[in-house]
């Protein structure tokens, strides 16, 4: 899946003031904006008050192009108001390349930190998104206000522990089938 992004442009570090697009996009050196999403990917968001959207977008963006967080980040413009949503904050998203990761998702988390951002902080897989995952019970990890240490919910340990078991099952296979004495053709 392909999203489009916006170029570059004066407005950047200014999503208060874009009026042509409803995300303003940052990436990693080395990282596309035009890049494919990962089959794992996921983000970090961050939901910021008004006051200080173009502030925060403008740490991120850099801390971004720094390579100091994920492979891409994003900021809700005041063109992104869904219905039902909450008006006075704008969501900034910080991407990670696979969510099973753990060790790089706290990372982009205690940089996050590092960059002062305080507040909760809350996970989502892109999948959750693709399906129309929001609200209560969507969070994959949640980082509570100031703390370090990402929490990992129930349903979000129950797939990690499938797809561990899963891994282990298939290495269990192929290590099998490597044992497994190849008959000879005379």
């Amino acid at each position: 899946m392909v999203i489009a992004k916006t170029a570059p442009s004066a407005q950047q570090d200014a999503p208060s003031r874009e009026t042509t697009e409803h995300w303003l996009w940052a990436a990693a050196p080395d990282t596309s904006l035009t890049e494919d999403d990962h089959p794992w990917s996921g983000k970090w968001l961050w939901f910021t008050p008004l006051s200080l959207l173009d502030r925060s977008w403008a740490t991120i963006r850099t801390a971004t192009e720094d390579g100091l967080l994920g492979y891409r980040s994003k900021a809700a413009t005041l063109l992104n108001t869904l219905t039902k949503s909450d008006d006075t904050r704008r969501p900034i998203c910080v991407y990670t390349r696979d969510w099973r990761n753990i060790d790089d998702v706290q990372r982009v988390l205690t940089n996050l930190r590092a960059l002062g951002i305080v507040d909760v902080l809350l996970y989502k897989t892109d999948s959750d998104t693709r399906k129309g995952r929001y609200g209560t019970g969507a969070s994959t990890f949640v980082a509570p206000a100031t703390k370090m240490k990402l929490v990992i919910p129930k349903r979000t340990r129950e797939a990690l522990e499938h797809q561990h078991a899963a891994r282990a099952q298939a290495r269990r296979t192929a290590a099998a089938r490597r044992k497994v004495p190849v008959p000879k053709c005379t």
